[in-house]
């Protein structure tokens, strides 16, 4: 079992809660069926999913795709141990220990036709030089015609308010309010008041821990994100090309799929 949770850069920071609700709101279940399509969609040969934690959605692709290699990286020790017991199963997926802004720069890293972030761009530390630093050495190292898919929540691009604290708490107020609703039904299991109150118990921490987030994105400690336009203009810039970059839902998560040609 994995034993601390200290360093896990998550909402769900404890075993109970990261096992059985992290994956459960909409709007995660939305990125992780994108990335799904587009591994179906390119449908490449070897696939490294970076900051994979516990390797829920690569172990996932790894059932789907028996035809495809996976490899997930984590920084985490224990929760690396975690994933390759999950991994036992599978004869083509397998997990390791690594910083991914260290991973990027290493020439094995064109051993891979697809390179997925699923919530972990915005983990990479500010200043945003770090950010252009991570995507050039992807680029440098990527082989040609292979794909980086960043999955992630971007900052709003316009706001009614014309104070940028205020779009951010706006936008987190709605996705604490999602995170509850989505959690609750994901977690009723039987119509029961033990069965409800536990239901109620999995959505307000869903809600009340997206809404830590939005104050650690304001405050940008821990949570740095970006604007999409930000990150398609420093991607182009480097020598990607952007062939997609959708959006997934109206609070904020997109898809941004780039291409080194």
């Amino acid at each position: 079992m994995v034993e601390n949770y200290f360093k896990t850069p998550s909402f769900y920071n404890n075993e109970s809660y990261f096992e059985k609700y992290l994956g459960c709101t909409s709007y995660y279940l939305s990125l992780q069926n994108v990335v799904t399509k587009l591994v179906n969609l390119i449908n490449p040969h070897f696939v490294l999913e970076l900051g994979s934690a516990l390797g829920t959605t690569t172990l996932m692709l790894a059932n789907l795709f028996r035809n495809i290699s996976f490899v997930g990286a984590d920084i985490r020790g224990d929760v690396v141990v975690k994933a390759n017991q999950g991994a036992s199963v599978f004869e083509n997926v397998s997990f390791i220990e690594a910083d991914m802004c260290e991973l990027v720069t290493l020439d094995n890293l064109s051993d891979y036709d697809l390179i997925f972030l699923l919530y972990s761009f915005h983990h990479i530390l500010d200043p945003l030089e770090n950010k252009i630093v991570f995507l050039r050495n992807c680029y440098n190292h990527m082989k040609l015609g292979s794909y980086l898919l960043i999955a992630e929540t971007f900052i709003p691009e316009e706001s009614r308010s014309l104070r940028h604290d205020q779009s951010i708490e706006d936008l987190f107020r709605i996705r604490s309010e999602e995170g509850y609703a989505s959690t609750f039904w994901a977690a009723l299991e039987s119509i029961s008041t033990d069965g409800i109150d536990l239901a109620k118990a999995a959505g307000h921490f869903s809600r009340t821990e997206e809404s830590k987030a939005g104050d650690l994105v304001n405050s940008r400690v821990d949570e740095y994100l970006v604007k999409s336009s930000w990150l398609i203009k420093q991607a182009r810039e480097i020598g990607f090309r952007v062939v997609l970059a959708e959006p997934v839902n109206v609070i904020c998560e997109k898809a941004i799929l780039l291409r080194k040609e």
